[in-house]
C-alpha cells in the first residue's frame, strides 16, 4: 500500500512556487533548503542541482551540495562542490564563507583519503 509522506505547509508552498516558476533558481534553492531542514537529503540534492542548472555560479548551492554529498558519503562530489563554492565565494569577496569552505575542503580530503594533487581540479569557468 502506498502512503504519501506528510509535508509541511512550508514545503507545500515552496513546491507550488517551483511548479509555477520552474526556471527560478531561488525557488529551487529555497525548496532544497526546506528539504534539507527536514532530513530529505536526496530531495534536497535534486533541488540544489536544479538550482545550479539555472544559476551555475551559486556558491551557496555548491556549498549545500557539498554538505549533502558528504552526508551521503559521496566524497568526489562533496570535494568538487566545496572547491567550486570556495572559489565562487572568493570571487564574490566573501572571505568568511571562503575560509569556511577551505576548512571543509581540508576535512573532506582527510575523510575521503584524497590528496589535493590527486584530485582533478574543477573547471571553475562554468
Amino acid at each position: 500500500m502506498f502512503r504519501k509522506i506528510f509535508e509541511s505547509k512550508e514545503i507545500k508552498a515552496l513546491r507550488a512556487q517551483v511548479e509555477s516558476m520552474p526556471d527560478d533558481p531561488a525557488a529551487h534553492f529555497n525548496l532544497g533548503a526546506a528539504y534539507e531542514k527536514v532530513g530529505r537529503v536526496k530531495d534536497a540534492v535534486r533541488e540544489f542541482e536544479e538550482t545550479l542548472q539555472h544559476n551555475p555560479k551559486s556558491a551557496e548551492a555548491h556549498y549545500n551540495l557539498a554538505l549533502l554529498y558528504e552526508k551521503l558519503n559521496e566524497g568526489e562530489k562533496a570535494i568538487l562542490n566545496i572547491l567550486k563554492a570556495g572559489n565562487l565565494f572568493s570571487s564574490k569577496n566573501d572571505q568568511v564563507n571562503k575560509v569556511e569552505s577551505r576548512g571543509l575542503l581540508r576535512q573532506y580530503y582527510r575523510k575521503f583519503n584524497v590528496k589535493p594533487e590527486d584530485f582533478p581540479q574543477p573547471d571553475l569557468t562554468e
